[in-house]
Protein backbone atom coordinates (compact mmCIF):
# COMPACT_ATOMS: atom_id res chain seq x y z
CA UNK A 1 0.00 0.00 0.00
CA UNK A 2 1.12 3.51 -1.04
CA UNK A 3 0.44 6.81 1.65
CA UNK A 4 1.16 9.66 1.04
CA UNK A 5 1.65 12.37 3.86
CA UNK A 6 1.45 15.90 3.74
CA UNK A 7 2.73 18.64 6.60
CA UNK A 8 0.55 21.34 6.03
CA UNK A 9 2.35 24.82 5.60
CA UNK A 10 5.85 25.02 5.79
CA UNK A 11 9.11 27.46 4.53
CA UNK A 12 7.11 31.12 4.02
CA UNK A 13 3.97 29.92 5.11
CA UNK A 14 3.95 28.88 9.03
CA UNK A 15 -0.06 28.21 9.19
CA UNK A 16 -1.19 29.39 12.92
CA UNK A 17 1.24 30.77 14.86
CA UNK A 18 0.20 30.94 18.57
CA UNK A 19 1.12 34.39 20.52
CA UNK A 20 4.02 32.69 21.71
CA UNK A 21 5.32 32.12 18.05
CA UNK A 22 4.06 28.43 18.05
CA UNK A 23 4.02 27.79 14.15
CA UNK A 24 1.27 25.00 12.80
CA UNK A 25 3.97 23.65 10.31
CA UNK A 26 6.70 22.69 12.78
CA UNK A 27 4.14 20.98 14.63
CA UNK A 28 2.63 19.52 11.18
CA UNK A 29 6.51 18.14 10.17
CA UNK A 30 6.94 15.97 13.24
CA UNK A 31 3.67 14.60 13.32
CA UNK A 32 4.23 13.44 9.75
CA UNK A 33 7.54 12.38 10.28
CA UNK A 34 6.58 10.22 13.22
CA UNK A 35 3.35 8.97 11.06
CA UNK A 36 6.02 7.90 8.56
CA UNK A 37 7.69 6.32 10.50
CA UNK A 38 4.97 3.90 11.63
CA UNK A 39 3.55 3.60 8.13
CA UNK A 40 7.16 2.34 6.49
CA UNK A 41 7.82 0.12 10.05
CA UNK A 42 4.78 -1.65 8.61
CA UNK A 43 6.03 -1.78 5.09
CA UNK A 44 3.50 0.87 3.61
CA UNK A 45 5.18 2.75 0.93
CA UNK A 46 5.35 6.26 1.93
CA UNK A 47 6.21 9.72 0.91
CA UNK A 48 6.44 13.22 1.97
CA UNK A 49 5.15 16.03 0.40
CA UNK A 50 7.61 17.67 2.46
CA UNK A 51 10.22 16.71 4.64
CA UNK A 52 11.71 19.92 5.82
CA UNK A 53 10.82 23.93 6.22
CA UNK A 54 10.01 24.58 3.00
CA UNK A 55 7.37 26.58 1.08
CA UNK A 56 5.25 24.01 -0.90
CA UNK A 57 2.46 25.31 -2.91
CA UNK A 58 -1.09 23.50 -3.10
CA UNK A 59 -0.56 22.75 -6.56
CA UNK A 60 2.52 21.12 -6.13
CA UNK A 61 1.00 19.01 -3.38
CA UNK A 62 -1.33 17.41 -5.41
CA UNK A 63 0.86 17.09 -8.28
CA UNK A 64 3.05 15.36 -6.29
CA UNK A 65 0.70 13.06 -4.76
CA UNK A 66 -0.80 12.45 -8.32
CA UNK A 67 2.42 11.75 -9.63
CA UNK A 68 3.07 9.08 -7.15
CA UNK A 69 -0.29 7.25 -7.34
CA UNK A 70 -0.74 6.73 -3.69
CA UNK A 71 -3.88 4.72 -1.84
CA UNK A 72 -4.81 7.50 0.47
CA UNK A 73 -3.59 11.03 0.56
CA UNK A 74 -3.36 12.51 4.54
CA UNK A 75 -2.53 15.89 5.08
CA UNK A 76 -2.11 16.92 8.34
CA UNK A 77 -2.86 20.58 10.11
CA UNK A 78 -3.59 22.45 13.53
CA UNK A 79 -6.57 24.49 13.69
CA UNK A 80 -6.47 28.19 14.89
CA UNK A 81 -9.46 30.21 15.90
CA UNK A 82 -9.94 34.06 17.04
CA UNK A 83 -11.67 32.39 20.00
CA UNK A 84 -9.35 30.99 21.99
CA UNK A 85 -11.63 28.59 23.68
CA UNK A 86 -12.23 26.76 20.51
CA UNK A 87 -10.81 23.62 20.62
CA UNK A 88 -11.15 19.86 19.29
CA UNK A 89 -10.18 17.19 16.85
CA UNK A 90 -11.61 17.45 13.24
CA UNK A 91 -11.33 15.19 9.87
CA UNK A 92 -12.40 16.91 6.87
CA UNK A 93 -12.96 15.73 3.02
CA UNK A 94 -14.30 17.15 0.02
CA UNK A 95 -18.19 17.10 0.06
CA UNK A 96 -20.58 14.61 -1.39
CA UNK A 97 -20.27 11.13 -0.98
CA UNK A 98 -16.65 10.27 -2.28
CA UNK A 99 -13.60 7.41 -1.87
CA UNK A 100 -12.48 8.97 1.33
CA UNK A 101 -15.46 8.89 3.31
CA UNK A 102 -14.83 5.22 4.38
CA UNK A 103 -10.89 6.34 5.02
CA UNK A 104 -11.90 9.81 6.99
CA UNK A 105 -14.44 7.31 9.36
CA UNK A 106 -11.91 5.00 10.03
CA UNK A 107 -9.42 7.86 11.40
CA UNK A 108 -12.13 9.94 12.80
CA UNK A 109 -12.63 6.63 15.05
CA UNK A 110 -9.03 5.51 16.00
CA UNK A 111 -8.56 8.93 16.78
CA UNK A 112 -11.48 8.62 19.56
CA UNK A 113 -10.26 5.39 20.25
CA UNK A 114 -6.83 6.53 21.26
CA UNK A 115 -7.88 9.79 22.96
CA UNK A 116 -11.63 9.34 24.63
CA UNK A 117 -10.78 12.69 26.36
CA UNK A 118 -10.60 14.90 23.60
CA UNK A 119 -12.84 17.08 21.99
CA UNK A 120 -13.92 15.91 18.59
CA UNK A 121 -15.85 18.32 16.41
CA UNK A 122 -17.48 16.29 13.39
CA UNK A 123 -21.13 17.04 11.11
CA UNK A 124 -23.02 13.80 10.84
CA UNK A 125 -25.31 15.57 8.30
CA UNK A 126 -24.71 13.42 5.82
CA UNK A 127 -24.70 10.13 7.88
CA UNK A 128 -20.46 10.39 8.77
CA UNK A 129 -18.25 12.13 10.94
CA UNK A 130 -16.31 13.97 8.75
CA UNK A 131 -16.46 17.49 8.00
CA UNK A 132 -16.79 18.39 4.37
CA UNK A 133 -15.05 21.27 2.51
CA UNK A 134 -14.21 22.53 -1.14
CA UNK A 135 -10.15 22.36 0.06
CA UNK A 136 -8.00 22.48 -2.62
CA UNK A 137 -5.90 19.27 -1.68
CA UNK A 138 -8.91 17.47 -0.66
CA UNK A 139 -10.77 18.51 -4.52
CA UNK A 140 -7.52 17.75 -6.59
CA UNK A 141 -5.98 14.54 -5.46
CA UNK A 142 -6.75 11.74 -7.25
CA UNK A 143 -6.70 9.13 -4.03
CA UNK A 144 -9.05 9.20 -1.55
CA UNK A 145 -7.99 11.81 0.61
CA UNK A 146 -8.82 13.63 4.18
CA UNK A 147 -7.11 15.96 5.83
CA UNK A 148 -6.88 15.98 9.73
CA UNK A 149 -6.62 19.20 12.22
CA UNK A 150 -4.95 17.42 14.98
CA UNK A 151 -6.65 20.31 17.65
CA UNK A 152 -6.29 24.62 17.93
CA UNK A 153 -2.76 25.68 18.23
CA UNK A 154 -4.74 28.82 19.90
CA UNK A 155 -6.14 27.10 22.53
CA UNK A 156 -3.71 27.07 25.31
CA UNK A 157 -4.12 23.90 26.77
CA UNK A 158 -4.55 22.36 23.35
CA UNK A 159 -1.38 23.65 22.07
CA UNK A 160 0.77 22.60 25.09
CA UNK A 161 -0.81 18.89 24.14
CA UNK A 162 0.05 19.32 20.68
CA UNK A 163 3.56 20.36 21.37
CA UNK A 164 4.28 17.17 23.99
CA UNK A 165 6.41 14.79 21.47
CA UNK A 166 4.65 12.07 23.34
CA UNK A 167 1.01 13.60 22.08
CA UNK A 168 2.00 13.67 18.42
CA UNK A 169 3.74 10.29 18.75
CA UNK A 170 0.22 8.36 19.90
CA UNK A 171 -1.27 11.35 17.38
CA UNK A 172 0.62 9.49 14.79
CA UNK A 173 -0.21 6.14 15.82
CA UNK A 174 -3.73 6.84 15.99
CA UNK A 175 -3.50 8.21 12.32
CA UNK A 176 -1.84 4.81 11.03
CA UNK A 177 -4.57 2.95 13.06
CA UNK A 178 -7.40 4.17 11.26
CA UNK A 179 -5.01 3.85 7.76
CA UNK A 180 -4.68 0.06 8.96
CA UNK A 181 -8.65 -0.06 10.12
CA UNK A 182 -9.38 1.46 6.01
CA UNK A 183 -7.20 -0.97 4.26
CA UNK A 184 -8.15 -4.02 5.87
CA UNK A 185 -11.84 -3.21 4.32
Amino acid sequence: MKVMIDPGHGGKDPGAVSPEGVHEADINLRVCRLLYGVLSGLGFEVLLTRDADVTLSLKARVRACNSFKPDCFISIHCNAAANPAANGIEVWTSPGETAADSLSREIFMAMQNHFPSKRFRSDFSDGDPDKEGSLYVLKNTRAPAVLVEMGFISHPEEREWLRDPLKQMRIALAIADGILKWKMR
